[in-house]
């Protein structure tokens, strides 16, 4: 057994190196952002840093989790095929999206309620996600408001929205983003009900729940209902008759459902199942990929999040054919174990990684990542 003062037990070797968890004690803890090597250390030092009740609103998945798995497993069933002697001394991760030229196409997913993870919350990650030109789609959830998370962050920032039943609040909502120069709304749409996240149930009934700011819902005297169950594509009406933001539907996972966004003139797809946070498919997002990318046709760009830890992970997803990469779990990792530097690190992490598998990989810009640049294993 090797022995390194980095470690100190036995236990959890996989979070730390999968491949050769039967060969190292346990994963090294980070003593700063800036000496954590890959996320799963920042996941270490995360999870010995917050509450039981944070750390399983992070981590919690649906059911048993299996859909959360199949997010991570997903992964293996492909293969990179690298090639040799190109000349990669110089690398573009540019990618255009919607219009926007961004520097990576690792994006920053919406999560609500950051305040939990660390005191400055999302305008933390703000900041973090504004030194490094990093797109960061804000949750409606926030506990800043939306002006306030971009006003904090110099990057790009997109509006993630719910639905409600109160077309005025959602109204009310849109026209916020708008004015903090939102560019895009992000409409989630895999919550006709409530995912059974028991051991996030489970805290939330243990008391000491105190209430917490949501700063987008300030300044509205209405109902704020949260989710429609009647909801469906008449809603693409709606939204284009009050907004002039771009329109992306965030949760579509079926070439059908892909097909009926670009009929009804969706500027965008999300694949996504809410990080295995809602139905228990049993299926990840990168399964999903191929299908959603056929019913699109390539009339609309389609990203994806969901399991998403590694640069190869990215490489892999826009060699099947998506547009971009969301991030969550990751940098929500960093935010709780070191604030605006730990979500900086991450980001730098997995842009690192990626430009790495893509010097590996002989393509010298993102356009250049094609299916010829995989196989099935």
């Amino acid at each position: 057994m090797l022995q390194s003062p980095l470690f100190a037990s036995t236990a959890g070797l996989a979070a730390w190196w999968p491949a050769v968890a039967t060969a190292l004690p346990e994963r090294a803890i980070p003593e700063s952002a800036n000496k954590a090597l890959d996320v799963f250390q920042m996941k270490a030092v995360a999870r010995q840093t917050l509450d039981l009740k944070t750390w399983h609103f992070v981590m919690n998945g649906a059911d048993d989790g299996k859909t959360m798995n199949a997010n991570r497993t997903a992964f293996d069933a492909w293969q990179i095929r690298v090639r040799r002697l190109v000349d990669v001394s110089r690398i573009d991760t540019e990618v255009e999206v919607l219009g926007q030229v961004l520097k990576s196409p690792i994006i920053l997913a919406p999560v609500g309620a950051q305040q939990s993870l660390h005191d400055e919350g999302e305008l933390a990650t703000s900041s973090a996600a504004g030194t490094r030109r990093t797109l960061m789609i804000c949750s409606m959830m926030t506990n800043y408001s939306v002006g306030e998370i971009a006003a904090a962050g110099k990057g790009p920032h997109w509006f993630q929205l719910y639905p409600s039943r109160n077309r005025a609040f959602m109204k009310k909502l849109i026209d916020d983003a708008e004015a903090a120069g939102c560019r895009v709304v992000v409409l989630t749409i895999d919550g006709p009900t409530l995912g059974n996240r028991e051991a996030e149930r489970w805290f939330r009934g243990q008391g000491g729940n105190e209430s917490v700011r949501l700063g987008n819902f300030e300044n509205f005297s209405g109902a704020t209902p949260i989710g429609d169950s009647s909801l469906t594509w008449d809603i693409m009406n709606w939204l284009r008759a009050n907004t002039r933001m771009k329109i992306v539907l965030k949760g579509i996972v079926t070439r059908e459902d892909a097909a009926l966004a670009v009929k009804h003139r969706v500027d965008g797809i999300i694949v996504s199942n809410h990080g295995g946070r809602q139905a228990e498919s049993n299926r990840g997002t990168l399964e999903s990929l191929p299908e959603v990318l056929d019913g699109a046709d390539g009339r609309i760009p389609v990203l994806i999040d969901g399991g998403f830890r590694r640069g190869t992970d990215v490489f892999k997803a826009l060699a099947i054919g998506a547009k971009a990469v969301c991030i969550g779990r990751p940098y929500l990792w960093g935010l709780g174990a070191f604030g605006e530097e730990g979500v900086d690190r991450v980001i730098r992490i997995l842009q690192s990684e990626f430009k790495r598998i893509m010097q590996f990989a002989g393509t010298t810009s993102v356009d250049a990542i094609t299916a010829d640049y995989l196989t099935r294993r």
